[in-house]
């Protein structure tokens, strides 16, 4: 399910790079197949900063591993700066929803204190007979 929407939200993304760059249309399977090169691309680049990253013994990159990234892929740092800035920028068209969504606990823990008894650590579920014995009354 995780695939499928980083997918979903992935072609949207191309069909608004594409239409930013003067396209009016764009066929379904040209927009997946341009999702699966920037798919490829950006699992490539991170690869890269990750690399980078290790080789200089830090565990997490930084902006200069992207820039060594983005030069071993290639990519001038400068024309991506002067087309970043000379790009009009554009919103996405739907809100889009935190990711992973957050879920409720279902452990059912009690709320207070005084509904535990006092030999059973915090830690632990409440028994099945102290929560039937909440659920009858």
């Amino acid at each position: 399910m995780s695939e499928n929407y980083a997918r979903s939200v992935l072609r949207v993304s191309v069909a608004q790079i594409c239409q930013v760059l003067g396209w009016d249309a764009v066929q379904l399977s040209a927009c997946d197949l341009l999702s699966d090169v920037l798919d490829r691309y950006i699992q490539q680049l991170a690869r890269s900063c990750h690399r980078y990253a290790e080789l200089y013994g830090r565990t997490d990159p930084v902006l200069s591993d992207i820039g060594q990234a983005f030069g071993l892929l290639g990519v001038s740092l400068s024309e991506l700066e002067d087309y970043v800035n000379h790009l009009e920028p554009t919103g996405c068209p739907q809100s889009t929803h935190l990711f992973p969504v957050a879920k409720s606990s279902t452990l059912q823990f009690p709320s207070s204190r005084e509904e535990r008894r006092e030999y059973i650590p915090d830690y632990l579920p409440p028994l099945v007979s102290l929560q039937e014995g909440r659920t009858a009354s």
